[in-house]
Order: structure tokens, then C-alpha cells, then sequence
């Protein structure tokens, strides 16, 4: 069971937030939130936080922007993050992301993807 690890979904849209938490509950993940980057950022420092799911396409800081400020921070770098866009990126722009997914997507298959991540991380 997942009960031990906690997603932070990081999106704009309140209601892909609410269906990508019931998801991840039902799943028996832990569930944060957070609107854009800046906020996921910092949640991602303060809070026990062991996989990240974020948009790419947000104001203020964008999914890429928040993944390179993840990776190049000591307390925060080992954490996987899931990117997913209704856009298809630019390779090198996603790389040092775990895994890329393509709006929309099914449920399945994000937690799939999760609960690999998880694994692979934390063993």
C-alpha cells in the first residue's frame, strides 16, 4: 500500500487538482497540493514529500522551471516528478523528470507510474 508516501499535485486547474486527489487517495497515497511552482516549491522544502505530479503549463513558475529549481536543491533533488501536459515538450526541456505524460491520460496509468516511482526512489 501507499500509505506511507505523499504526492504533491501541482496544478492551476482546481479541477484536475480534485480528480487527480481522489485518484491518488484511492490509491492510498497522502495528498498536497499546490497551485503553481512557487507554492510547490515550498511545500516541497518544508513538507515530507515523496513524489511530485505537475503541469507544466502554469502562471508564475511553469512545471519546467519548478523541476530544474527541485533538482538543483540539496533537500529536494532525490524527489521524483511526474510531468504532464496537453502539449508535447521538448525532450531536453523535460529531462530529469521522471516520467512525461500526455493530457489526458488514464488513471491507471498515472498511478502505475507512481507507484513505480515510488518504488524505484524509496525502495
Amino acid at each position: 500500500m501507499m500509505k506511507n508516501y505523499t504526492v504533491l499535485i501541482v496544478e492551476d486547474s482546481i479541477v484536475v487538482i480534485k480528480f487527480l486527489a481522489v485518484v491518488f487517495k484511492n490509491a492510498g497515497f497522502r495528498v498536497k497540493t499546490a497551485s503553481d511552482g512557487f507554492e510547490a516549491l515550498e511545500k516541497a522544502i518544508k513538507d515530507d514529500i515523496n513524489l511530485i505530479v505537475t503541469d507544466l503549463n502554469m502562471p508564475q513558475m511553469d512545471g519546467i522551471t519548478l523541476l530544474k529549481n527541485l533538482k538543483e536543491n540539496e533537500d529536494t533533488k532525490k524527489i521524483p516528478v511526474i510531468l504532464m501536459s496537453s502539449n508535447t515538450p521538448d525532450k531536453k526541456e523535460i529531462s530529469g523528470s521522471y516520467a512525461f505524460l500526455q493530457k489526458p491520460f488514464k488513471e491507471n496509468e498515472i498511478i502505475g507510474i507512481a507507484k513505480k516511482a515510488v518504488k524505484d526512489i524509496y525502495g
